[in-house]
């Protein structure tokens, strides 16, 4: 009788052990499998930069043309496009109340009005910084955060104070955050970054190494998304909708560019 008991104590003992490891290395996001994945019409094959826009539609960049193209996912066509400023290196943009933050690879940023179509320019620049590639939007801090592609030493996202128009070093990515992704090693090179809207986790995109970062508001790693370099050639778009689905856009590297979109997996 006491054999049986324990015998039943130690299933029960792994069953839990089981489905607590499940949830906890369970991902949020199923990377290999999209919701759908679209390809883009010739005007967006060198798309560089993604933001939600609005139920169904996100406003994207595209690479040396100063102009930008509100895209419907659901008519899986470009609605609309707005023209800003003169052509140049547009790596991102952040839409946030009626306003498109478009990075040049420089660190200097324009904020367009859509409404006014009047532009303010702010100077994110960085001696450090050889070439920024991302741009995101922290809520939380009201501050816009920039990735360093290219730059001296580790590899940092910055942020840009909004209100006191100010830019620091947010925190350092070194090697040791990063796990090995098959031929890619790991290279790591960022090219998009946005803020989750409910768990406040920066995920940061790199097209070089193909990987998807996350990490909590310290820089901490939490986990890692090894991309398919067939599903992705050429990932550097990244944005969430408000209720937490994601969106990544890929140029077209010998083909037609594409966004994959992804269910927010919360249960």
């Amino acid at each position: 009788m006491k054999t049986l008991i324990l015998l039943a104590l130690l299933i029960s003992f792994f069953v839990i052990f089981y489905f607590i490891k499940k949830n906890k290395t369970a991902k949020l996001y199923e990377i290999d499998k999209p919701d759908f994945q679209q390809n883009l019409s010739k005007n967006l094959k060198e798309i560089s930069g993604i933001s939600y826009f609005d139920e169904n539609q996100i406003i994207c960049i595209n690479d040396e043309v100063g102009r930008l193209f509100i895209y419907d996912h659901e008519k899986k066509e470009i609605i609309d496009t707005l023209e800003f400023e003169e052509d140049g290196d547009y790596e991102d943009v952040v839409f946030l109340d009626g306003i498109s933050y478009v990075l040049r690879s420089d660190g200097q940023v324009s904020a367009f009005d859509i409404n006014t179509k009047n532009t303010v320019k702010y100077d994110c620049s960085s001696h450090e910084v050889e070439e920024f590639e991302g741009l995101g939007y922290n809520p939380k801090s009201n501050a816009l955060l920039l990735a360093a592609k290219e730059m001296k030493g580790e590899k940092a996202i910055f942020q840009f104070d909004l209100k006191n128009q100010k830019l620091t070093k947010k925190f350092s990515i070194s090697k040791d955050d990063i796990k090995k992704n098959g031929k890619h090693g790991k290279e790591f090179k960022p090219s998009g970054i946005a803020v989750h809207p409910i768990s406040g986790k920066i995920y940061v995109l790199a097209s070089a190494g193909k990987k998807l970062l996350v990490l909590d508001e310290n820089g901490n790693p939490k986990e890692q998304y090894n991309l398919n370099e067939d599903q992705f050639p050429q990932p550097e778009g990244i944005c969430f909708t408000p209720n937490g689905d994601l969106i990544i856009s890929s140029e077209g590297k010998n083909g037609q560019a594409s966004i994959s979109y992804f269910s927010f997996n919360h249960k």
